[in-house]
């Protein structure tokens, strides 16, 4: 399987921050590491060194401990855990508060969002994007979002062999935990990067974040927003493959890729949790279905580009 869209999104947002004007930061301290198996970074704006290096460390804390829940990438977390025994007694907090958000981005769009599409995930990249039609009936049986039940007592799920990857929406929500977690030290000025992009305040010429649009190849883009104090996501078709021809997005009402209309689909709204799952799910909706998705969210803006260079807005 090619880059994956989690790396792809990710590279390209944290160069994007100068890509298309370099601002001029004061003195920023920037941190770049892994985070959910693939680069993140924080930029910290207009703070001595020492206490952006604190307001770092304890934000590093922080995506570890979150990992250990969402991650697809460790053995041991919570995810896994459950994917492995079907069911997860006294599940944490942070799991059910991002199932309950899951519950609302399917809602919205009409099960296109659905995190349950693991096992067909799995059948395309174990096949080379070609699974025999057995294999991938098999594989469709084992999705269905409504099998999946929560409380704070367990998750379980309601058909045997069914497992759950969040990284359609978990970037986003870590994202907003770490820049909530900045805000609660007084941060007023950065850039989080965990997959997706939260902007806090401004740049240091006071200005509004300038963001690139990643669109899923690895040329440059002159699209871009100005986000400040709001959240980012986008998709792209082109950001991952399975053996460099089948696209990755996977119709959970079908089992089928899907040829998207969109070359990409840019999601901004005050919380990275809804445009991560919003993004995830429009990237394979029409024009109109985008629209209406959009209208079940208050302040929600989509800025995307049809595959034939064709630009839609909704503000």
């Amino acid at each position: 399987m090619s880059l994956s869209r989690r790396r792809f999104i990710t590279i390209s947002a944290g160069l994007a921050l100068g890509a298309v004007a370099a601002p001029a930061y004061a003195n920023p301290v920037v941190w770049r590491g892994v985070a959910l198996g693939a680069n993140a970074e924080l930029v910290i704006n207009d703070l001595p060194e020492n206490e952006a290096r604190r307001l770092i460390s304890i934000a590093i804390a922080e995506i570890d401990r979150l990992e250990a829940i969402f991650s697809i990438y460790r053995s041991d977390s919570a995810v896994m855990n459950l994917n492995r025994a079907g069911e997860l007694d006294a599940p944490p907090p942070e799991l059910l508060a991002l199932l309950s958000q899951v519950e609302v981005v399917h809602e919205a769009t009409g099960g296109l969002f659905d995190p349950t599409i693991q096992s067909l995930w799995a059948a395309y990249a174990e096949h080379r994007g070609s699974p025999p039609p057995t294999v991938l009936k098999d594989a469709q049986a084992r999705t269905g979002w409504k099998q999946v039940a929560y409380d704070p007592n367990a998750v379980t799920f309601g058909k045997p062999g069914m497992a759950l990857t969040l990284n359609g929406i978990a970037q986003g929500f870590i994202t907003d935990r770490i820049a909530d977690l900045l805000r609660a030290n007084g941060l007023t000025n950065a850039v989080v990067n965990i997959g997706e992009i939260s902007a806090l305040g401004h740049n240091s010429e006071d200005l509004p974040w300038r963001i690139s649009l990643a669109d899923g190849t690895m040329r440059k883009t002159s699209d871009y927003v100005e986000i400040s104090n709001q959240s980012i996501a986008t998709s792209a078709p082109a950001g991952t493959t399975f053996d460099g021809k089948v696209s990755h997005i996977i119709n959970p009402l079908t089992g089928n890729t899907t040829t998207s209309q969109w070359h990409r689909v840019s999601v901004i709204h005050d919380r990275a949790t809804i445009a991560d799952g919003l993004s995830t799910a429009m990237v394979m909706m029409a024009a109109d279905d985008v629209q209406g998705a959009a209208k079940m969210f208050k302040g929600v803006r989509i800025n995307a580009k049809s595959e034939h260079g064709e630009l839609f807005r909704l503000d």
